[in-house]
């Protein structure tokens, strides 16, 4: 893995490489399906596997459905749009206009094709006179201009009247420059670059199909607005009246006569191609004058439609703003919302989030003996030599720090299990001195505060050295001289609880035999890639008791699994696998 030892990686119930979670103890399940449960939990995950990197995330990047009672991996939601807006206008787009809008806005928001900065509507000064007609004044005209690289539609001679409705005016615009350009053109050259614009070619299209789908389809019925024109009535009176003669059944055997494609460009069809005529004098006349940042990338050709043929910069249209859409996500088992963003544009908060790190207990790992504390994040470093980056020392046992912290409001019973040796090439040896033990309820913000000042203040303060050391680390006097028990909790504070971790790591070595061995053996035995990292794989497995209430339903809200037993206490249950990343053991 490539995260910052040590690390926790937890593992979805929808990969093959791990065993089916528990069902809840509030569902019923049959014997067949409890036996079922207990063969998939005897294999253990393997971390090492390939196909492992496909189903580790972090805690933070998993989500937790309540109504299966399990985690959710981005392969376990669907995503649904809620809505499409504007990012600039905040315009909610509805979903049949954008299709028809191309995914884009609109209104007057567009991006400058130069830095895709949005583009403001601004008056032309007076010294822009030159573009204006006779009759108009400086105040009647303006332009799009860019606030961050001074691009404006001025650039490419393009003047707007009004300040309103830039995208009617840029489509007139548009079109008058495109029939300019083809009347300028003569006939001869017209039919030699054999080429028509857009609008008029979809235009063809659009007739040419609609008169073969009339062609190739069936003949309308005559009599439609007689009450003999329904199918099934015209069957049924064919049944009654004998069959069909010889030429209605001859036709009904012929086949449909096929569609044809377009052939010119009558019909709409235009062919694109690229001569070294058609850039001659593009070449001579722009290319050996102009430098290499006055023409267009790739990226602005395709930014928008009408900008596909430019091939300098002064030839590039304003580009619209695209619609942005806000998703939910469901979960693919019971199709319920698992997150749900306000359906307003203008609010940023969620109707429904249902995060992992508030349903699912989270695991840390910290050395036993550290000089150092560790820090909350393990991403923050002071220093490259960190002990908690040192490598691990094969065969030489060493103690970690394992704390589980409860999410929930309710007090938890967390069960861990490990397997003897971890899977791989390298097979370590872990031991969890305390497997089985409670872990107190969450509670608010301020009573962990308060709780935490509390215990700092419990410090004895008599002068001594052991009482200075105290108030450095945070940790009682006693604390130096503990000894780690078989069947005992290290620490437990109101949420969370620590239990002892031993780890023995093996060696990246084979023991030497007299025996002379195959190659296949010897390659057998080459390490891969991460086969020197550490990964202890636990299964976690927590149970708790909650009272339904029927307060914490919405109006109309109808709980499935517990309807009609508000009131009464359930047993619930989660369990998942874990991995905790401790280090890379030394050759």
């Amino acid at each position: 893995m490539a995260a910052a030892f040590p690390y926790t990686h937890y593992a979805c119930p929808c990969s093959d490489l791990t065993s089916n979670p528990p069902a809840s103890l509030s569902k019923r399940t049959s014997t067949s399906q409890a036996a079922n449960i207990d063969t998939t939990e005897d294999r253990t995950f393997n971390p090492h596997d390939r196909r492992a990197n496909y189903a580790l995330y972090p805690l933070d990047h998993l989500l937790f459905c309540d109504e299966c009672d399990s985690i959710r991996c981005p392969k376990c939601w669907t995503e649904e749009i809620i809505n499409w807006y504007c990012p600039t206008c905040l315009f909610e787009v509805p979903s049949s206009a954008v299709k028809s809008d191309g995914n884009r806005c609109s209104r007057n928001c567009y991006s400058c094709p130069e830095c895709t900065a949005p583009l403001s509507v601004t008056a032309v000064p007076q010294q822009a006179s030159d573009y204006l007609k006779p009759t108009e004044t400086a105040i009647e005209a303006y332009m799009l201009q860019c606030g961050y690289c001074d691009w404006s539609t001025r650039d490419i001679d393009m003047i707007f009247n009004k300040p309103t409705k830039i995208t009617e005016q840029l489509v007139k615009l548009r079109k008058a420059r495109t029939s300019a350009s083809s009347g300028k053109d003569s006939p001869e050259k017209a039919a030699k670059h054999d080429s028509i614009s857009h609008d008029t070619a979809f235009a063809s299209l659009t007739t040419f199909y609609k008169g073969q789908l009339s062609e190739s389809g069936d003949p309308q019925n005559p009599f439609s607005n007689t009450p003999y024109s329904s199918p099934a009535n015209l069957a049924r009176i064919m049944n009654i009246y004998g069959g069909l003669s010889a030429t209605a059944l001859k036709k009904s055997r012929e086949k449909p006569q096929p569609m044809r494609e377009a052939r010119d460009q009558s019909e709409g069809f235009s062919a694109y191609g690229f001569e070294e005529t058609d850039h001659e004098e593009a070449i001579t006349s722009k290319l050996r004058a102009l430098s290499w940042e006055d023409t267009t990338t790739a990226e602005q050709r395709l930014s928008t439609p009408p900008n596909n043929d430019s091939r300098f910069a002064d030839q590039l249209w304003p580009v619209a703003t695209q619609l942005r859409t806000r998703k939910g996500k469901r979960c693919k088992t019971c199709r319920q919302f698992v997150s749900r963003p306000d359906s307003k544009v203008t609010h940023i908060r969620y109707k429904i989030r249902l995060l992992a790190m508030n349903n699912v207990p989270r695991l840390f790992m910290r050395p036993l003996h550290s000089p150092n504390p560790a820090p909350p994040n393990p991403a923050f470093r002071l220093r490259e030599d960190d002990p908690m980056q040192a490598e691990l020392q094969a065969h030489v046992a060493q103690q970690y720090v394992l704390t589980i912290r409860n999410p929930i409001f309710e007090t938890i019973k967390v069960t861990l299990a490990t397997p003897g040796t971890t899977p791989g090439k390298v097979a370590s040896r872990i031991t969890i001195l305390c497997p089985s033990f409670p872990v107190g309820p969450a509670g608010d913000v301020w009573d962990e505060a308060l709780s935490s000042s509390t215990a700092s203040n419990s410090v004895s303060n008599d002068g001594s050295r052991k009482a200075a050391m105290a108030s450095l680390t945070g940790k009682a006097p006693e604390d130096a001289d503990r000894q780690p028990e078989a069947g005992k909790i290290w620490d437990r504070t109101r949420n969370s609880t620590s239990v002892i971790v031993e780890i023995v790591p093996g060696s990246l070595r084979p023991p030497p035999s007299i025996v002379p061995k195959t190659e296949d053996e010897l390659a057998a035995e080459e390490l891969d890639e991460d086969d020197d990292v550490l990964e202890v794989p636990v299964y976690v497995r927590a149970e708790w008791e909650t009272v339904i209430d029927a307060d914490s339903f919405a109006p109309g809200e109808k709980d499935s699994k517990h309807h009609g037993r508000h009131g009464e206490k359930v047993s619930k249950e989660l369990a998942y696998w874990c991995v905790l990343g401790v280090g890379r053991i030394a050759a």
